[in-house]
């Protein structure tokens, strides 16, 4: 049996007096790939942007490798091996793409430029367009340079945050074909995911959001498999996904300023 690499144990994340999360559970092994499904407001992001230091939990705990990170600044945990790829890219849109690479690359001194060309090798249109601003490139490239200059941090655990969001089929397709390529290549990937057909196909295990609770867990391919649970916990959502959203957004925003401070 795999060693767990992550624990996530009865977590809380609470913006005010909205409760986004309540009494979260699940473990990561090593080398796996394991999924975070559900609608708008379901809680997804409060979970991984908790567990990336970006969102401070009101309860419960998070084990890296057995070292409690619940309270770690998300700075701290990137040395560390746990790196986040965020919700909508977030490149530095006026800085070339090679500007991009470079930051993600600022721990392995010497090591970065081959390790930035590794990248090129593993991204052509990364390559052929590296001088250009990150700015320019589609949605679809714009998140193989997230995925490439997250990669450049070496890390153990890498956690994806709707990476398909607004991309064409096509697209999707090509950034889910990096994504196991990712995990093929030895780093565990916790994916939080709205296309929960296509996470599921990729996934060990996969973790259904419901209201900020887990509803259900298991076999990724059993899961994909029951209609049921499909219709049941990947519909409309939960009661006030616009809440929770806001809420998700405004909680993240205030807790990277202060960190920021």
């Amino acid at each position: 049996m795999a060693d767990t690499l992550l624990s996530v144990q009865d977590l809380t994340v609470s913006y005010g007096r909205v409760e986004a999360v309540r009494g979260v559970s699940f473990d990561v092994a090593a080398g796996s790939l394991v999924t975070l499904v559900g609608a708008n407001g379901a809680g997804k992001s409060s979970i991984i942007n908790a567990i990336s230091g970006l969102v401070r939990p009101s309860g419960g705990r998070v084990l890296f490798d057995g070292d409690d990170i619940t309270r770690a600044k998300s700075h701290r945990l990137v040395p560390r091996g746990l790196v986040q790829v965020p919700e909508g890219r977030q490149v530095l849109a006026t800085m070339t793409i090679t500007e991009n690479l470079q930051m993600g690359a600022r721990s392995l001194g010497r090591g970065a430029g081959a390790a930035i060309d590794e990248m090129y090798q593993r991204f052509p249109v990364l390559g052929e367009r590296r001088k250009l601003a990150a700015g320019s490139l589609s949605g679809g490239e714009q998140q193989m340079l997230a995925i490439a200059r997250a990669m450049l941090a070496r890390p153990r655990l890498v956690l994806m945050d709707e990476p398909s969001m607004g991309l064409a089929p096509k697209i999707v397709d090509e950034v889910f074909a990096v994504i196991e390529e990712v995990r093929a290549g030895g780093t565990t990937v916790l994916l939080v995911e709205q296309n929960a057909r296509r996470a599921l196909q990729a996934a060990d295990e996969g973790h259904i959001l419901q209201n900020g609770e887990i509803a259900r867990s298991g076999k990724a391919a059993t899961l994909l498999a029951d209609d049921d649970i499909i219709q049941a916990y990947l519909g409309t959502g939960s009661a006030d996904p616009a809440q929770v959203e806001a809420a998700e957004a405004t909680g993240a925003a205030d807790t990277t300023e202060e960190q920021d401070r």
